[in-house]
């Protein structure tokens, strides 16, 4: 997969040809052309309607979308701290290959990012790097052992845009809703992650017939809906926003649908491993395919996918979590789960494995291709896709994107949404590998990304296989 950017695209001026161009925020869907100047969106016209610019690079656009950069609003870069799993470099790369011009980076590093000098490290990194743009996420509490609160001012200062001890829940009432009176008078949002630990206890996938099958400890529905519950109750008093992340379940929906019709500030993410997969697909991939909250039943993911179209979910998070091999427990665990219809009990101490392999899946470079699965089968139109994967990320985060307005910075994706691939975690940009997607034959992907008139990612070139 080649990262490089020919020499012949012009840093200035870049004229996107007759593309189609979609931008909700606007309520634009037509074919365009967009001229991109010194950084921001200089024009959009109808096709034919714009010379060239003396020294612009011209690029065809037909068959494509052109679209408000991607923007991811929950990733796990590891940096600093760990850097077997993923580097801030990595994972820009990664992101920008994935047709994201901007991310969402968790607090859960080492040393946590708790503090001004994190963030600023943070953001010092990721400017040497020439991919998607960084946005740090502070955690809420010091060391994510929710109790003491940062300095919430200092680290809007620094540069964070975003609140979270995702992760870990935030056990304490007082502390979380005195966290939320604080974050919302500075104007953010905070972004909770809804596990009640003493309900999860031990649990490695969902509870129910995976869990039986396996043999292993399961989480209860009741893990995230009742934590929900809680801390829904928490914003209404406080009356400031709430986001909240990678929901699951079918009543965590329902509970937020009551919330917002009592007034909540609220807005929520599912990732793409949530809508498309269900707890079945443990018994085909293993601890690549475990992570918190865990895949859920056929139910709840058909109730996610109807949540996505009727606009209960506001954006699609991939929650990019990479983890190196031993993290995973690959060493013992890989070979058990090669074939679905053969995969009964584990055995005590593989069960102990898969309870303690480490949870996520890395998704930065798959999100797009399988958000797109939803728009090839009809059930969203690619406007929605664009909102949820852009327009409202970017709101959430309060930064310069989400629209493709003149005069706008031009971060910028261009999706080719019937380019056929297939996934080969071999060769993505990232760090890891912990994909449950390998081999999965997707259409649509991102093919050229912007960040700031700046072409970061071209991928026009790529064999379509």
């Amino acid at each position: 997969m080649s990262t490089s950017v020919p020499n012949r695209i012009s840093p200035n001026r870049i004229l996107l040809r007759g593309g189609r161009l979609i931008d909700p925020a606007r309520e634009i869907d037509e074919t365009c052309d967009v001229l991109i100047a010194e950084g921001e969106v200089e024009a959009i016209e109808r096709p034919g309607r714009l010379g060239v610019p003396e020294g612009a690079t011209v690029i065809d656009a037909a068959g494509c979308w052109v679209v408000p950069g991607l923007v991811d609003p929950h990733v796990h870069l590891r940096d600093p701290g760990f850097p077997e799993k993923e580097t801030i470099a990595t994972g820009l790369r990664a992101a920008a290959a994935g047709g994201f011009t901007a991310v969402a980076a968790m607090a859960n590093t080492l040393p946590v990012n708790d503090t001004p000098e994190v963030t600023r490290y943070m953001l010092e990194q990721s400017a040497a790097v020439h991919a998607a743009r960084l946005v740090p996420v502070s955690a809420v509490t010091r060391g994510l052992a929710g109790s003491e609160t940062v300095d919430f001012a200092a680290m809007v200062e620094a540069g964070a845009h975003l609140f979270s001890d995702d992760g870990i829940p935030i056990d304490d009432q007082a502390v979380l809703a005195g966290a939320m009176e604080q974050i919302g008078r500075l104007g953010f949002a905070i972004s909770l992650h809804e596990e009640d630990r003493a309900i999860t206890a031990n649990g490695a996938v969902n509870a129910g017939e995976v869990s039986k099958r396996l043999g292993v400890a399961g989480v209860p529905a009741a893990a995230e809906t009742e934590r929900i519950r809680r801390d829904l109750a928490l914003a209404i008093g406080a009356g400031t926003p709430v986001h909240i992340a990678h929901v699951s379940t079918a009543l965590s929906l329902n509970l937020i649908r009551a919330a917002r019709k009592r007034g909540a500030q609220l807005t929520c993410e599912v990732t793409p491993h949530h809508f498309v997969l269900d707890d079945r697909a443990v018994l085909r991939w293993g601890p690549n395919a475990k992570m918190a909250p865990p895949l859920r039943s056929i139910h709840d993911v058909e109730a996610i996918v109807a949540a996505i179209a009727d606009g209960t979910i506001d954006m699609i998070a991939t929650d990019h979590a990479p983890h190196d091999p031993r993290s995973k427990r690959m060493e013992r665990l890989a070979g058990l789960f090669d074939s679905m219809s053969d995969r009964g009990r584990l055995a005590e101490d593989e069960a102990e494995l898969l309870t303690h392999a480490a949870n996520g899946v890395v998704g930065l470079e798959t999100a797009l291709g399988l958000a797109l699965e939803l728009v090839h089968r009809g059930a969203i139109a690619p406007a929605r896709m664009v909102e949820m994967m852009s327009l409202k990320s970017a709101q959430l985060l309060k930064i310069d994107g989400g629209t493709l307005e003149e005069g706008m910075r031009a971060d910028v994706t261009l999706i080719d949404p019937n380019m056929e691939w297939t996934v080969d975690p071999a060769k993505f940009i990232s760090r890891s590998r912990n994909s449950p997607f390998a081999g999965w034959r997707l259409k649509g992907r991102a093919v050229l990304t912007i960040v700031a008139g700046d072409v970061v990612y071209d991928g026009r070139t790529e064999a379509r296989a």
